[in-house]
């Protein structure tokens, strides 16, 4: 440890980022701490990744067992106990190590619970503790800022993290964004029989993924989950009475309004800088820490990872630039982010997987290459399964090099990695349509996708 400091490494956030960073700097033997301010673990395994991957488990065996008559099921009388479905989630997160420290101190490290605010570029304040470093790693995460919205401070609202705890289920709910979280939230609570809206200010839900991914999400979401859709929707107010909340937001120049029970707020977060970057030479704007390309700040002894430095949003993501700034600082490792292969996810049933560029990506790139659209009712697993909404899209330069792939179907998380994979280590697409695939399984669709191209 250096003499001049209290320690090697101080890591400020628990989540994705921070905990992988913590843990490799420990493990290559430098005397480092951990500041949370919230629950160890942060975000991601307390409130969302665990969380929801608990709560949509559920919704996908649920929905699948209301709707199993087709295979003989006698699932009519089906119900839920709601208070058992919360303890899942919270059994879930705790065998996660959700709020957990002790990962942290069996590792050596010394934890601080409270906000960290730089007073140099070498020491910091956690509440009325005053911790210097030799070097930092900020990984504090984003918040939720709603924007725009008036009335938003002075109405009861729900948000992302809190809303699976939700003690009694409403009767109507609202939600405001129809990105990824605001779909998984919706589909969810449709699922139990909430009667659900979604408001987004975009044409489609998704608008980040290419339109047949909005059309089969909507789609489903409707028939499947009796979901209202409002795109072009843009929520302008709240507004709470003893009748209840209602949602003001314009539709297509006019002013409406709706009435619901519960409003949840599945807008898109913002980094967390507020900890005095100013004091430590820090250069930030609101959309993230800025850093070079080994995540090094303007300050030359902090680095920052996770959604703190703003770009996609994702825990491999996170962990990834944690572990690679983590060697950069300690190591001088010299490494630089490479982000080929991340993939991104919306868990609604059929889930979203994208690898690549997309068409939406693409703007007017998108006429240089070739795609291939495979239904994925194509294939064997959709009638085993009897399901057949979604696809596989692929798209590929005239080498035969993968641009790109959008799935949409059952366990598209795994479908995706053997295209993950292929862009990373950068095979052609004959070399996946020439490769054995279990013709009952979903990612036979990957392959008649790659043999297409081919």
């Amino acid at each position: 440890m250096s003499k001049r400091f209290d320690y090697d490494y101080v890591v400020i956030g628990s989540g994705a980022a921070g905990s992988a960073a913590a843990l490799s700097a420990a493990g290559l033997g430098a005397h480092t701490a951990i500041i949370e301010a919230d629950k160890w673990g942060g975000t991601t395994l307390n409130y969302r990744d665990v969380a929801y991957g608990a709560a949509m488990n559920f919704a996908e065996r649920y929905s699948s067992a209301v709707y199993g008559s087709r295979f003989g099921m006698s699932s009519s009388t089906l119900r839920y106990n709601y208070p058992t479905v919360l303890n899942w989630q919270a059994t879930a997160v705790r065998r996660a190590g959700g709020g957990n420290r002790k990962t942290f101190e069996n590792a050596g490290v010394d934890c601080y619970n409270g906000y960290a605010t730089f007073i140099s570029p070498h020491e910091i304040v956690v509440d009325d503790a005053q911790i210097s470093s030799d070097k930092f790693l900020i990984a504090t995460g984003s918040n939720l800022v709603p924007r725009g919205i008036a009335g938003v401070d002075t109405v009861s609202c729900w948000t992302p993290n809190t809303v699976l705890r939700i003690p009694k289920l409403p009767k109507t709910m609202l939600v405001v964004g129809g990105g990824s979280t605001g779909c998984e939230i919706a589909e969810y609570f449709g699922t139990l029989g909430v009667q659900v809206l979604i408001a987004e200010a975009d044409e489609r839900l998704l608008p980040r993924e290419d339109m047949e991914v909005s059309v089969v999400i909507e789609e489903f979401l409707n028939k499947r989950c009796q979901v209202e859709i409002l795109t072009n929707s843009r929520v302008v107010a709240l507004e709470e009475d003893l009748n209840g909340k209602q949602v003001i937001f314009v539709r297509d120049g006019q002013e409406k309004s709706v009435r619901v029970e519960a409003i949840v707020l599945a807008i898109t977060p913002e980094p967390a800088v507020d900890l005095g970057l100013e004091n430590a030479d820090i250069k930030y704007t609101y959309a993230g820490i800025k850093v070079d390309k080994g995540l090094r700040t303007s300050c030359g002894n902090i680095w920052a990872a996770g959604d703190v430095i703003g770009g996609e949003s994702s825990t491999e993501k996170a962990a990834y630039e944690a572990k690679l700034a983590t060697s950069n600082a300690l190591q001088k490792a010299g490494n630089v982010v490479n982000y080929t292969g991340f993939v991104r996810m919306t868990n609604t049933f059929p889930q979203v997987a994208k690898v690549g560029l997309n068409e939406v990506e693409l703007g007017n790139e998108a006429e240089k290459r070739k795609v291939s659209i495979i239904p994925i009712d194509t294939v064997s697993a959709a009638n085993t399964n009897d399901f057949r909404d979604g696809f596989v899209k692929m798209s590929a330069d005239t080498k035969g090099q993968i641009i790109g792939t959008t799935i949409v179907a059952p366990h598209a998380d795994l479908m995706i990695q053997e295209v993950s994979l292929c862009i990373r280590t950068g095979m052609r697409v004959a070399e996946i349509a020439a490769s054995p695939h279990v013709a009952t399984s979903w990612n036979e669709a990957v392959r008649i996708a790659a043999r297409e191209l081919s």
